[in-house]
């Protein structure tokens, strides 16, 4: 009976040991991401469907439960507000000056340092978030996304 008091008594302490030390996903980072990696992109931060992206870098860190990721593209899309699903991101509540406090330094394509962009913190779906920065340049724009769940 004292043994099997003892066994349910650690069982939790076990578990949660074990699965703290477990890796549950996989890091990614790439300056030329897949379709899957571009679509996950789409799907979760609720870009545009039929907006034309051409991917310039995503770094994923993915502990399996909250996963993050860093994606950056740029679209020849003339307007912010058709970047975004409209029903689920409201792009009229970005301000200009947004800056990302993370730099990311190993990520030599996530530039963002220095850079003052058009964005701002969104909650999402799902408990999810993300911060978005936009720079406005000759053929488009460029987007930076951070996105994560918690």
């Amino acid at each position: 009976m004292r043994k099997s008091y003892l066994f349910i008594s650690l069982l939790p302490i076990l578990s949660f040991m074990f699965t703290g030390c477990l890796d549950f996903g996989k890091n990614e980072g790439t300056t030329s991401p897949t379709p899957d990696q571009v679509n996950r992109c789409r799907s979760e931060m609720y870009l545009n469907p039929l907006m034309r992206i051409t991917p310039l870098g995503f770094k994923l860190e993915g502990s399996g439960i909250d996963d993050a990721i860093w994606f950056k593209f740029k679209s020849g899309i003339s307007d912010v507000q058709k970047i975004f699903d409209v029903k689920v991101v409201d792009t009229s509540k970005f301000k200009t000056g947004f800056t990302f406090i993370h730099e990311m330094k190993e990520l030599k394509w996530w530039d963002v340092k220095n850079k003052e962009l058009l964005g701002g913190q969104i909650e999402l779906p799902n408990v999810g978030f993300m911060n978005v920065g936009i720079e406005k340049n000759d053929d488009g724009y460029i987007v930076y996304i951070m996105w994560h769940e918690v």
